[in-house]
């Protein structure tokens, strides 16, 4: 419920700087006639408020962002933290981690994200009126005409462009997350939030990324600490559990 909260929010924020930042991207695509020829973000901003049109789309990119921070952050986790056990301390945990991640990530936000982009770069129809009334239009257009099996369509339609949307999005999550992993596990670093180590050895899994669920699990163990030794890694470990 947090990601989709903190996600839902994020998008429906942003809207304004990713609706000019599409348009930007999409304005060489147009005739001359056509183009809206943004000099930078300030100026597509103004002509923005000036149509009225500064959070179209804000649903559609809520929803793409809290899809993403929904689905990936914890399948990430899980399937890093459990790989540890049988592959130990190696780079492939983060890497296919990292793959299953992105996958589902780009499966359920991808709609999304072509629904806002549709919202974002829409042009009036020869007879004045808009395409698509809302994010809801949009996506509903889409499912009836280019979706149906009838006018021989698929959803397909909905991830167009795909292995570049997942490819970006690999780049991204992986890149980030090993400077992350590196910062954190290389001893440079004496914040309260430290994802990549193991600093209790009894049985008690650690390997956790998220800073509350951490303090939560530092409450847990305050009145029981183990030895940070080898003997902790061994079956009998228990018996270097002391109270502290």
């Amino acid at each position: 419920m947090a990601g989709i909260a903190g996600g839902f929010t994020a998008g429906v924020v942003s809207n304004p700087i990713e609706l000019v930042f599409t348009r930007m991207q999409a304005d060489e695509m147009y005739p001359e006639q056509c183009r809206r020829n943004y000099r930078n973000i300030l100026h597509g901003f103004t002509r923005c408020i000036d149509e009225g049109v500064l959070m179209r789309g804000a649903i559609a990119n809520g929803g793409k962002l809290a899809a993403l921070c929904a689905s990936m952050t914890c399948v990430y986790d899980w399937c890093k933290e459990n790989s540890y056990y049988f592959l130990g301390p190696h780079w492939m945990n983060r890497l296919w981690a990292t793959g299953v991640a992105v996958g589902l990530g780009t499966a359920v936000s991808m709609p999304f994200d072509t629904v806002r982009t549709r919202m974002h770069t829409m042009r009036p129809l020869p007879n004045g009126e808009m395409p698509y009334t809302s994010s809801f239009d949009c996506a509903k257009k889409m499912v009836f005409y280019e979706g149906a099996i009838r006018w021989q369509g698929n959803l397909g339609c909905f991830f167009t462009g795909g292995t570049a949307y997942g490819g970006r999005l690999f780049a991204i999550c992986y890149l980030s997350q090993y400077l992350l992993d590196y910062y954190h596990g290389g001893s440079m670093v004496s914040e309260f939030w430290q994802p990549a180590r193991f600093k209790y050895q009894s049985g008690i899994d650690y390997d956790v990324h998220e800073p509350f669920t951490d303090g939560f699990n530092q409450l847990l163990v305050s009145g029981f600490r183990s030895q940070e030794d080898a003997s902790a890694n061994r079956p009998e470990g228990y018996g270097k559990l002391v109270t502290v």
